[in-house]
């Protein structure tokens, strides 16, 4: 049994082949990825929305932080979060589960009796998603970093090497 050769038409022709299929697929996968992005997020109820922006102050308090932030980083998380409908899902429980044990009136408790409901529901799944959510929304928003002095990543200007790295005046040592 004679193997065909292969020539040089049959090898680009092979290549070609490969990558278009390659790039179909790849375009279908990514149609389907900005399609899921592109869904509308579930909006938030105004007197839900200020729950959970207590909720989340509560947790991470930052006095420099306005209630916006905390608000506009639950709503990004909303929208963002891949199965954002079930993020929203948790939102709405960790608000129904802090009305009940208070009466319906959690945000009109004092600070201490709100985080002693909080804690009644803190072993719960969706108040640690809540939880892991505002963490990094906060600790990743530029109104944090601008409040802590920490002038944001340096990637985009060579690297902490040639700008940062001596930027630091209050150390004590050699300086």
């Amino acid at each position: 049994m004679e193997r065909p050769q292969l020539t040089r038409r049959h090898f680009v022709a092979s290549v070609f082949a490969v990558l278009a299929a390659a790039g179909l697929l790849r375009r279908t996968g990514s149609l389907s990825i900005s399609q899921a992005l592109a869904e509308p997020a579930v909006p938030l109820d105004e007197a839900d929305l200020e729950a959970l922006v207590r909720m989340a102050r509560l947790l991470f308090p930052h006095d420099a932080l306005a209630d916006d932030v905390y608000a506009g980083i639950l709503e990004q998380a909303v929208s963002a979060t891949p199965g954002g409908e079930e993020f929203s899902s948790y939102l709405e429980a960790a608000v129904s589960a802090l009305g009940e044990r208070s009466g319906d009136s959690w945000l009109r408790l004092d600070e201490d009796a709100q985080i002693d409901l909080m804690r009644s529901i803190e072993a719960e799944p969706y108040f640690a998603a809540i939880q892991n959510q505002v963490s990094l929304g906060v600790y990743n928003s530029a109104e944090f970093w601008q409040h802590i002095g920490y002038p944001g990543p340096s990637k985009g200007f060579g690297g902490y090497l040639r700008r940062g790295a001596g930027d630091i005046d209050w150390l004590p040592g050699d300086q």
